[in-house]
């Protein structure tokens, strides 16, 4: 299994060599990259054509040290935008001063080796701490680090600690900072802000995209290639969600003349973010009612009237109305334009840069150019639908493209459409008041399509108000509603050919929402009340438990011939149920109707995501167009400003369990904390993943330090073959885990080994001429076309980062110390030949990745298929700690009971806990993609690894998230109003009973089995007939509140489409639960077999 993985990645890379560079790859990749490209490139160009001046040389006290600032530069991401070099140097530098201070300490401690040992270790051990905190770190951790070892180097080659050698390591560091800094503000800069204001119009872009195509989903509109666009948009949005908080922490660090505060960007990619939550809820909803409804019953009779059709699609138009002047505020109309012509010639580096920002080890998906790669680009794929956070391929971005043209001409050419029919009854209307004062109606029959588009504002403004009266001050308004409900302003003096002026945009596009919520409720309130939907008048909560024998009578042997028990009722019942599972042609009608019902109750999910997704865009216009003026932002001190604020800031006098206490009406008593505890929880941080890496990677820089610190390794190895260069390879190679350091060593061999030989031929090729020992000019000149290559590289393939800078490294370092020492005045010295010099290059790299090798495999073993088996135990058990408090809060704003009202600041403190563990959560799972991945590359000899169940199971962790956040969006941070908490919630309170008891235990065996690799026993205890005599108990109720003289108002009320929406949601909950136990049946194996292991 290794050697193949080893050659199809041999096979990858050559591909890559020959299709880099082709044309269509050129031309494919947008002048953002290819500015990058030259950015990166001209730094470490000017570096190395600066470093073989002899005057500039000879500024350093010791000119060989200037070869360590190739290392510097591209740690300091010269190429990217401005934001992201300045958090790399910010990062970087304090990495570099604290590695000042330790080079000090080990100079002063030159006579202790053994000391210097220590303190080393200790620092590396802190600087991993840091570095485990993610990819931004990365230059915190090699500065300081690799800079600090110079001050053992130092002291073993001269014997004392020499400050001038001290000035001349940092010399280095800072020309390697300068040079980085200057090309990056200096040559065409590009802010994180810019981008950022991009990547939210391209968010946009796709909000826009799936709004409609969800919309079209409901109405039964999608094509095949519309369908396959909405699924790749619904899984996409995650990526999307990534990448703007990846910019947006680069953008912390820049400075930028915007009208924009950071927390205002904050506060617009929260908004976003609650667009795609929305589309996310309204997509899921849509998949729903497709899979109980597939003949589309439901959605025909929804969408039956005029009316209702009319406003759909005035809900559609003001979508893309809001969206446009959104945008047009963040980059103004020519950028989109330009934005939407090049967007089809760059779809693939769109997807690279959405979903790599932050450089994390998730590659992007590669272009298969051959045979060998289809199964990993297969195995992309499905981490993606897991995960939503893989990249789309090219042609499935163009297809976006495509489609999302397609559907603004369709929305455009409708409204063109009401505009003209609008246009011609208003000309008809005037022409004949002036002939005598007779309506359009007595000239000609009125059609239909006619009345309803006469004023929409004013019928949309009369809907809204009218759903405003029937509104009590207990009701909660429902997402996307304009609770005023006021007649939005017309710009002209003629309401019915007024357009959307700029001011009123919005106003029009919630109006156009309230009326076509409106109609929807209408229409289903209708359904419910006329006996439809075919649900029986009974309720079932008040029916007995069927005995032992009817639970089990579709089971009972054929030939059960007892003679104590009467044989009829065993008949009787026996036919009672084939009766209801045969199917017949007399009950093909109602079972149509039974599967209409079930959808249409998910179709209070849908209106509550499209409200949802009108109240985030109400939102977002608001922030975008908020006039301020602007000025100059030094958003790194508004930052530092926040978290000083935040320190001083006066702390929550409640935590979880006091609030809970007070909630219950209970005393609470803080619990003794014994000195034992505290004991207990450092030995548990010891324990974590944190710690053991960077105790890992302490330990394997500690035996490096031997080679330097023995006698005998000293002179034998360490000084002989010049092993300085080669702790990089060490510190980065000892990953969190196992198979991080699989991929890791690949990277190490081809950047090293691949940069060191191109610098042996090149100082062979250019050896002896023009004068030189070894020619700088030619030295030059390959190294750019070098660099170039490995910028592009990286850029393209953030994930590569160590292979780009080791092939920098690699060659930088060798030509730059053979033509130092052979043709600098005042340096030349006896030194290696190009063969020798690359062969010990090679040797040091060998010693370095064995030492790597030892700890990885001996000491604290971390395979990534066990820290994924962990990782997802972990998620499942903070789910169920959410799902447990999210019942414990809806059970006190919904008592069954008429008890107190809850003290606001302690439901507050709840409510913020359950936000806090959403966000918690939803890191987690999005945490498992790169684990995933190192998972797949890791040899496993006793049993297959069983990527489709875990894809599943990951799959399942964020849908059941989602329903769960729905829940407690639903609920709210007051419950339901009075007449849903009377005559619903408190009348099937005993289902809410019972289904919590029941999603406690599926949410236990889940998590037990993941953590101790169990199987599940067979029968496992369902929620399903629990969720479906609960839902049929709300019809059997609204039915009933429909017929009483106010029931209709009542069932209109926002507070309805809420109460709903948490029982669908809850519902999914418990149906996922009862999906994950098939999947870990499938990763474990039989219950009644011994019990395989999978990591």
């Amino acid at each position: 299994m290794p050697a193949t993985w080893l050659a199809k990645r041999l096979r990858r890379a050559k591909s890559d060599l020959r299709h880099g560079f082709s044309p269509t790859r050129l031309r494919e990749h947008g002048s953002k990259l290819w500015l990058g490209v030259a950015k990166a490139t001209l730094a470490l160009t000017i570096f190395l054509a600066l470093s073989c001046i002899d005057s500039f040389a000879l500024l350093s006290p010791d000119p060989t040290t200037l070869s360590s600032g190739f290392l510097v530069i591209v740690g300091a991401y010269p190429g990217g935008s401005t934001g992201k070099c300045f958090q790399a140097i910010t990062l970087g530098g304090f990495g570099l001063a604290l590695g000042v201070l330790v080079y000090t300490i080990l100079g002063f401690l030159a006579h202790a080796p053994t000391a210097q040992g220590f303190v080393f270790a200790a620092w590396v051990y802190l600087a991993a701490l840091v570095r485990f905190g993610g990819p931004k770190y990365i230059s915190f951790y090699l500065y300081g680090v690799l800079f600090s070892f110079n001050g053992i180097h130092r002291t073993i080659t001269t014997g004392e600690f020499r400050r001038e050698l001290l000035l001349a390591d940092f010399i280095a560091y800072a020309w390697g900072i300068a040079i980085a800094l200057g090309v990056n503000v200096l040559v065409f800069p590009t802010t994180a802000e810019e981008q950022l204001r991009s990547l939210l119009v391209t968010s946009l872009q796709h909000v826009a995209t799936l709004a409609h195509l969800t919309c079209k989903t409901f109405a039964r509109e999608l094509d095949a290639e519309e369908s396959e666009v909405r699924q790749v948009l619904a899984k996409s949005l995650r990526s999307d969600y990534l990448a703007l908080d990846a910019q947006l922490d680069e953008m912390k660090y820049e400075l930028a003349v915007s009208k924009y505060s950071l927390r205002h960007f904050r506060d617009m990619i929260g908004a976003v973010q609650a667009l795609q939550q929305a589309l996310i809820t309204s997509s899921s909803a849509t998949d729903l009612i497709d899979s109980l409804d597939p003949n589309g019953v439901s959605s025909r009779r929804l969408l039956s009237r005029a009316e209702t059709a009319r406003t759909f699609a005035d809900f559609r138009h003001g979508i893309d109305l809001v969206i446009a002047e959104i945008i047009d505020v963040l980059v103004g109309p020519v950028a989109v334009e330009k934005s939407l012509e090049t967007g089809t010639h760059d779809p693939e580096k769109q997807a690279t840069e959405r979903t790599d920002q932050d450089g994390a080890a998730q590659a992007p998906a590669p272009s298969v150019s051959d045979a060998d790669d289809a199964d990993e680009l297969e195995g992309n794929g499905r981490l993606g639908a897991a995960l939503h956070t893989t990249p789309t391929p090219v042609a499935t971005q163009e297809k976006m493209v495509t489609v999302a043209a397609k559907l603004k001409r369709e929305v455009q050419q409708a409204e063109q459409r009401h505009r003209r029919i609008r246009e011609d009854f208003v000309r008809e209307r005037s022409e004949s008041r002036r002939r005598g004062g007779s309506s359009p109606s007595t000239s000609r029959p009125a059609t239909p399509s006619l009345r309803p588009v006469v004023s929409p504002r004013a019928s949309i403004s009369e809907t809204a108000r009218g759903r405003a009266t029937t509104r009590e001050s207990d009701d909660t308004v429902v997402p996307g509603e304009d609770a005023g409900g006021q007649e939005p302003v017309v710009a002209t003096k003629n309401p019915e050919l007024a357009g959307p002026a700029h001011e009123d945009v919005v106003r029009i596009f919630r109006a156009a929402w309230d009326a076509f919520a409106r109609s929807q409720q209408d229409a289903l309130v209708s359904l419910i009340k006329d006996g439809s939907l075919q649900v029986d008048d009974v309720l079932l909560i008040e029916a007995g438990m069927p005995s032992i024998k009817e639970m089990y009578a579709d089971r009972l042997p054929k030939a059960w011939t007892s003679s104590l028990v009467a044989q009829t009722q065993l008949a009787r019942l026996r036919s009672r149920t084939e009766s209801v599972s045969a199917p017949s042609v007399a009950s093909e009608t109602p079972t149509e109707e039974t599967a209409c019902s079930e959808a249409l109750t998910r179709s209070y999910s849908l209106l509550f995501g499209l409200g949802q997704l009108t109240e985030g865009l109400y939102l977002l216009h608001d922030l975008a167009t908020r006039e301020q003026p602007k000025k100059l932002r030094l958003y790194l001190a508004h930052t530092l400003a926040d978290k000083v604020h935040r320190f001083f800031r006066p702390k929550d006098t409640l935590n979880l369990q006091q609030a809970l206490a007070i909630l219950h009406g209970q005393p609470y008593t803080e619990p003794r904390k014994p000195f034992v505890h505290y004991i207990v929880r450092a030995e548990r941080w010891a324990w974590s993943q944190r710690s053991t890496y960077a105790a890992k990677v302490a330990m394997a820089a500690t035996v490096y330090a031997v080679f330097a610190l023995a006698p005998v390794l000293q002179e034998q190895v360490f000084l002989k073959i010049g092993q300085v260069s080669a702790l990089i390879t060490v510190i980065v190679a000892v990953a969190p885990t196992l198979g991080g350091t699989l991929s890791t060593w690949l990277f190490q061999i081809s950047g090293t080994g691949a940069g060191a030989l191109l610098g042996f031929i090149t100082l062979e090729v250019f050896k002896d001429t023009g004068g030189y020992r070894y020619n700088p000019y030619g030295i030059t000149a390959i190294g750019a076309i070098w660099f170039a290559w490995s910028s592009y590289k990286f850029l393209l393939h953030p994930a590569k980062y160590t292979q780009s800078l080791l092939y920098v490294v690699g060659y930088g370092g060798i030509v730059l110390q053979e033509y130092m020492h052979s043709d600098l005045p005042g340096v030349e010295s006896q030194y290696d030949s190009p063969p020798l010099r690359f062969g010990y290059t090679i040797a040091s790299l060998a010693i370095s990745m064995g030492i790597s090798a030892v700890f990885q495999l001996f000491f604290f073993r971390q395979p990534a298929r066990h820290r994924l088996r962990l990782q997802l135990a972990d998620t499942m058990f903070r789910l169920s700690a959410y799902n447990s408090l999210l019942q414990a809060f809806v059970n006190l704003v919904a008592p069954a009971d008429e008890a107190p009202t809850p003290k606001p600041d302690a439901l507050a403190k709840v409510h913020r806990e359950l936000v806090k563990r959403e966000i918690r959560i939803q890191a987690d799972i999005l945490a498992l993609a790169p684990t995933f991945q190192f998972a797949k590359i890791e040899p496993k000899f006793q049993a297959p690894f069983k990527a489709d169940s875990l894809l599943r199971i990951m799959r399942s962790q964020q849908i059941i998230l989602d329903r769960l956040r729905e829940a407690r969006t639903a609920v709210g941070l007051h419950g339901f109003n009075a007449t849903i908490h009377h005559d619903f919630a408190n009348v099937l309170f005993p289902y809410r009973l019972h289904s919590q008891r029941l999603s406690r235990t599926l949410f236990y065996l889940s998590a037990t089995s993941l953590m101790c690799k169990t199987q599940l026993a067979r029968d496992v205890p369902s929620s399903k007939p629990t969720w479906s005599s609960f839902e049929h108990d709300a019809l059997v109720l609204s039915r009933r509140l429909s017929n009483l003289p106010r029931g209709e108002e009542e069932l209109k009320r926002p507070g309805f489409l809420r109460y709903w929406f948490y029982l669908v949601s809850l519902g999914s909950v418990s149906n996922e639960l009862e999906e994950m136990e098939k999947y870990l049946g499938d990763l474990f194996g039989d219950p009644d077999e011994s019990n395989p292991y999978i990591s």
